[in-house]
């Protein structure tokens, strides 16, 4: 079928959406954790899931520490890159 000659006229969305730009939460890096599912292939870091899900808390409070340090930074740090 061949578009309409005189196309509607619509009216762009609005996209000035809400934008947190603060760093994660304790809170939302603890559910980012527990949402990671066990049993895949490790990634490039070979750190399997059930590693860090075997002590939520500490693994929550050692990358909470590290994403701050990057966002304060605003770098990663050199022993974390490949």
């Amino acid at each position: 079928m061949p578009a309409p000659m005189n196309p509607p006229d619509i009216e762009a969305a609005h996209t000035d959406l809400p934008i947190d730009v603060n760093p994660p939460t304790k809170e939302e890096i603890g559910m980012a954790i527990r949402q990671i599912k066990c049993g895949k292939a490790s990634g490039p870091d070979n750190m399997p899931a059930e590693a860090l899900k075997s002590d939520i808390e500490t693994t929550t409070s050692m990358l909470y520490l590290l994403f701050k340090k990057i966002w304060v930074e605003e770098q990663v740090p050199m022993n974390c890159k490949e």
